[in-house]
């Protein structure tokens, strides 16, 4: 019985390290985003990089302020759509038994 504990800890630290791994690989694909995206902006702007990279907090925390806004305006846009299709479909379907 001696075993358990050693093979409940062993688990346990299994865990910890697959959870850090992907955290790890979170955050680094995340870097590679923000360096990709400011890399796109100093080019478009011919600026220098460090520049736009000190600059990109400040743009983050911009984004992730609106983000429910443009989330919420892009449902309303294809509550609209849809909206619009349903008519569509509705007016090809009269059209169709009355034959025309």
């Amino acid at each position: 019985m001696a075993e358990l504990p050693q093979q409940a800890e062993s688990a346990r630290r299994s865990d910890v390290t697959r959870v850090a791994a992907l955290v790890g690989l979170a955050v680094a694909g995340a870097a590679a985003l923000v360096y990709d995206r400011a890399r796109r902006i100093a080019e478009e702007d011919d600026r220098p990089l460090s520049e736009v990279l000190s600059e990109m907090p400040g743009r983050l925390a911009a984004d992730l302020q609106t983000m429910v806004d443009d989330l919420r305006e892009a449902a309303e846009e294809g509550v609209d759509a849809a909206h619009r299709r349903e008519e569509e479909l509705d007016d090809q379907m009269r059209a169709a038994r009355n034959g025309g």
